[in-house]
């Protein structure tokens, strides 16, 4: 039987009793007439082409990067010196001991975060920027379903933490609500993964800073990492070799590379916003 899944109604039944009263065509015929006038079928709409494996279940993208430094002042600074662009100043993460401060790359973003002075919050991660001598890449997200990228997460036998609503109170006394899974294992190079629920995304509501150029990880585990981002849909160059992180932006000043520092690998964001 020709599966009449998603086919428009009113036009199939109208059609169908049409052929039907021509006493020409028996019912199976008649249903498989009305799909090839409407372009339907079980693969779904005329045009679309059924869904590469692994696609109905997730469709995700890289959200931004994140740059640690010991003073956001200082971070930001320093960014307006290497790119031509000042960033803007993001807010603090309620509760979590850090602030940011934010550039747009498109449809991505950088984050540069750093201890807040203002909170008393003690953590691995808090401490460990506080004790930084230089600023240096310590992970990416990505963005999607959390509910789906944990039952993916999972059957890769990677556990997560989360989804978990995390908060930032912005420059002007707004507030951002947002859903974060983390990751509890896997290698060097694993994202933690972001949905903005119904908050503006910030690549759309900071300066833009240029146009990411690529995104590279290297990692001794490049194979079961490669494995898990393409499962999630997610094209990343990942290598085998030492671990190590890098992000080339082609801004107003020119080319600017970020990479990870023996300082910035040892952070841990599992909880940090």
């Amino acid at each position: 039987m020709v599966c009449l899944m998603g086919a428009p109604p009113v036009a199939d039944l109208f059609l169908r009793r049409t052929l039907l009263e021509w006493n020409d065509f028996d019912e199976e015929t008649t249903t498989a007439v009305v799909l090839l006038l409407f372009g339907w079928g079980c693969a779904g709409k005329a045009g679309e082409h059924p869904p590469e494996s692994g696609q109905e279940r997730t469709q995700m993208k890289i959200d931004h990067f994140m740059y640690a430094v010991a003073d956001l002042d200082e971070g930001m600074a320093w960014a307006e010196d290497v790119f031509g662009v000042a960033p803007a100043f993001g807010g603090s993460h309620e509760g979590l001991g850090t602030r940011n401060a934010l550039l747009s790359l498109g449809d991505t973003y950088l984050e540069i975060i750093a201890p807040d002075p203002t909170q008393s919050v003690k953590s691995q991660m808090v401490s460990g920027m506080v004790a930084m001598s230089a600023g240096g890449l310590v992970t990416w997200a990505a963005q999607g379903d959390l509910v789906v990228t944990k039952g993916l997460l999972e059957e890769a036998g990677i556990p997560s933490t989360g989804p978990v609503e995390t908060r930032r109170r912005t420059a002007d006394g707004g507030l951002l609500v947002w859903d974060l899974l983390f990751p509890q294992g896997g290698s060097y190079g694993m994202p933690f993964f972001i949905d903005w629920r119904g908050s503006p995304h910030p690549a759309t509501t900071t300066p833009l800073v240029g146009e990411l150029v690529s995104f590279a990880i290297s990692t001794p585990d490049a194979g079961d990492l490669g494995a898990v981002l393409t499962g999630l849909g997610l094209d990343v160059g990942v290598s085998a070799g030492e671990p190590e992180m890098r992000v080339v932006i082609e801004g107003p000043k020119g080319t600017v590379e970020l990479v990870a520092t023996e300082e910035s690998r040892g952070l841990q964001p599992g909880s940090r916003r």
